[in-house]
């Protein structure tokens, strides 16, 4: 599965390792590739770590208007 990260839910991205695809010149959103299914620990971190940095990417969602 490859998304860009605005598109990632919160859900997939505790499920699934995700990792960043090389990007091509001039591209402005980042693209990722999930690779495979996540440990329950390995999900765990993953929950902890979206909610931590919540905060972070409203503001940044803010600053480039709502992503519908």
């Amino acid at each position: 599965m490859e998304k860009e990260l605005g598109s990632i839910t919160r859900s997939e991205w505790v499920a699934f390792r995700w990792v960043e695809a090389p990007q091509s010149y001039g591209d402005d959103e980042r693209i990722f590739v999930s690779q495979g299914k996540r440990t329950p620990d390995e999900a765990y971190q993953a929950m902890m770590e979206w909610d931590e940095t919540a905060e972070a990417r409203e503001c940044e969602l803010d600053e480039k208007g709502v992503i519908q």
